[in-house]
């Protein structure tokens, strides 16, 4: 598999990738016996010969141990190799005889927090790669308390300098000092000095930064300063197929998916006379009604109709069939027969 030869360098525990570069402007790179100085040129350990100032390198990436740091990092240390100004480094605080390694992504020199470190390249890409696969969460203390017109700017991004800002989400936390507001909110792209910059241009600074997770890892148990090594199955989580879903430290009723609301007034009137009729329904039946009722509900009455009431009908009885005995006396009706 080909990898870009200061990437390739930087692995083998020489340089940074930075200062492979200059190596190779400089011509002090060659594979499989031809200099190389062009930036982005890419070789395969496995196949090409290449050598570093004329040692080769081949042996160290063969012996190459991948190893994954997590580090809380504290205020006051620069998430980088190296440094200019002397000032104290990340790698400072990995254990001694730690292999090479490089942070993946930074923390600024004021901000504190989780850091990764690790020589595995893939790793580094699949965490700073924009998208929501390895969300960021960070708790955040500003000054004073902003508006709901600020705090949906916010959610909403702004453009600074020509940059476009985002947030995936933000949330209020439950504790505040003095007259201070904590917020806890979500990156899945961090930029330099995002979070710092997006609160100045609503008027209220940061005071106070810390990333508390990322991905599925969290600070839970690793104080500020101290390191611990990865296991295989939070490293293997990283390039799993599903989503790494970032914890969420606000308020539950904040999350909390709301039913249908409760009904009030006469809502709550006609609800309560509905399960009144159920109830009665199911408790007690309706009795059978009898053929009268049934034929006075049947024929309407004649207020009903409009008429005026008339006497009732003379009742008129059915002449018996024909074919009985002639001269036999007819059939009493059926109602007036003795049981």
């Amino acid at each position: 598999m080909q990898e870009r030869l200061q990437k390739l360098i930087a692995a083998a525990g020489l340089a940074s990738r930075r200062e492979a570069e200059m190596w190779i402007q400089n011509g002090l790179v060659t594979v499989n016996g031809q200099v190389v100085d062009t930036l982005g040129a890419k070789a395969d350990p496995e196949h090409d010969a290449i050598k570093v100032k004329g040692r080769l390198i081949n042996p160290k990436l063969a012996q190459r141990k991948l190893v994954y740091y997590l580090l809380n990092k504290p205020k006051g240390y620069l998430s980088s190799l190296s440094d200019p100004e002397q000032r104290p480094l990340v790698t400072d605080l990995l254990p001694k005889g730690a292999p090479r390694v490089h942070p993946v992504g930074r923390l600024d020199f004021n901000t504190e927090g989780l850091l990764i470190l690790t020589n595995d390249g893939a790793l580094t890409n699949l965490v700073t790669k924009a998208g929501d696969h390895c969300p960021k969460v960070y708790h955040v203390k500003v000054k004073g308390t902003p508006g709901p017109a600020q705090l949906e700017r916010l959610q909403r991004g702004m453009t600074i300098d020509g940059e476009v800002h985002r947030m995936a989400r933000l949330t209020p936390l439950d504790h505040t000092d003095y007259d201070n507001t904590w917020y806890e909110l979500v990156l899945h792209e961090g930029k330099n000095n995002q979070i710092r910059r997006m609160f100045d241009a609503i008027g209220h600074s940061v005071l106070k930064l810390r990333r508390v997770a990322i991905g599925h890892l969290t600070d839970a148990g690793l104080p500020v300063g101290a390191v611990r090594e990865l296991t295989p199955a939070e490293v293997q989580r990283f390039f799993s197929k599903r989503k790494i879903a970032p914890r969420v430290v606000a308020k539950k009723a904040a999350t909390k998916k709301l039913g249908k609301p409760r009904p009030v007034g006469e809502a709550k009137a006609r609800q309560r006379e509905r399960l009144a009729t159920t109830i009665g329904r199911t408790a007690q039946p309706p009795a059978k009604p009898s053929r009268r009722s049934a034929r006075q509900t049947a024929e309407p009455t004649a207020s009903e109709r409009g008429a005026p009431r008339s006497a009732p009908a003379a009742r008129t009885r059915t002449p018996p069939k024909s074919g009985g005995k002639k001269g036999s006396a007819p059939a009493r009706p059926a109602s007036r027969r003795k049981s």
